[in-house]
């Protein structure tokens, strides 16, 4: 029988510290809320729809898309989609999400605190572009 694998727990990654682990503060939804919008309007935000969830209408040249998101609950801080024209029946499972695509989970953001939320909504508007544009590269891809 081979070895086990043991982690050497006696290294932290980089930029972690136990002492600051208790200073750390989660940002709640109405900040979250604050900083979507931000981050949304050079994709074009232009209305907000309330549906359960919050949807972000978007423009990028003629076509108008939605970004589903949800500010938490049991199972995540923030989860987002990028709902476009031809799905008919927007479900945020239907949804393009780029951690969806990648196979790491449904897109659900958990851990953001006052340390990385600058960040992290650094970070949104860049998926949310990637995902719009997800459709039209795979098109492209298989002609």
């Amino acid at each position: 029988m081979g070895r086990a694998f043991r982690p050497d727990i006696t290294t932290r990654p980089k930029g972690v510290s136990a002492p600051e682990a208790p200073s750390l503060r989660s940002t709640k939804a109405p900040e979250l809320r604050k900083r979507a919008v931000n981050a949304l309007k050079p994709l074009g935000y232009f209305k907000k729809e309330r549906c359960g969830d919050d949807w972000y209408w978007c423009r990028q040249g003629a076509t108008e898309f939605f970004v589903d998101v949800d500010y938490g609950g049991q199972s995540a801080q923030f989860r987002y989609c990028v709902v476009r024209p031809e799905i008919k029946r927007p479900h945020h499972l239907m949804g393009f999400c780029f951690e969806r695509a990648m196979g790491f989970g449904l897109g659900d953001w958990d851990y953001i605190t006052d340390k990385n939320v600058d960040d992290s909504f650094v970070l949104f508007p860049e998926l949310v572009q990637y995902n719009f544009e997800l459709p039209d590269r795979i098109r492209a891809a298989i002609k």
